[in-house]
């Protein structure tokens, strides 16, 4: 009877560990997080070497989330290099980027609906 009943603890837990897993975009070992794109908003003249904020699709933060941009390029004529919104908020609360800052390698117009890079949301627990 001990076995069937260890047994069953185990099964429960990798069900509820699928539950959680099945609202993550990633998993690296004990590592898992989501992904999510960064969309321009609007259009936008760029000359070489311009870094400027341009207004993107909202993307909403979850509460205790850090986040890191990809360093894969996704644009191919810059590069994001931050999200942010008008009022910065601390990581323990919702948060919800509007404006990515671009850095254009060359000479280009970014237009509306234009993916300029990947955002990685990571779940952290605080400890302070």
């Amino acid at each position: 009877m001990v076995r069937i009943i260890t047994r069953l603890d185990a099964v429960r837990k990798e069900l509820a560990k699928s539950k959680v897993a099945t609202h993550l975009d990633f998993q690296i070992g004990t590592i898992s997080g989501n992904l999510r794109a960064i969309i321009a908003d609007e259009d936008m003249k760029f000359k070489s070497g311009d870094i400027k904020s341009i207004e993107i699709k909202k993307i909403p933060i979850p509460a205790n989330h850090l986040c890191f941009l990809s360093g894969y390029g996704s644009n191919i004529y810059g590069h994001a290099l931050a999200v942010d919104e008008e009022v910065p908020l601390p990581l323990s609360m919702k948060r919800m980027a509007d404006h990515s800052m671009f850095a254009a390698a060359e000479n280009c117009e970014i237009k509306k609906d234009d993916l300029l890079g990947v955002l990685i949301l990571l779940p952290v627990n605080l400890t302070h």
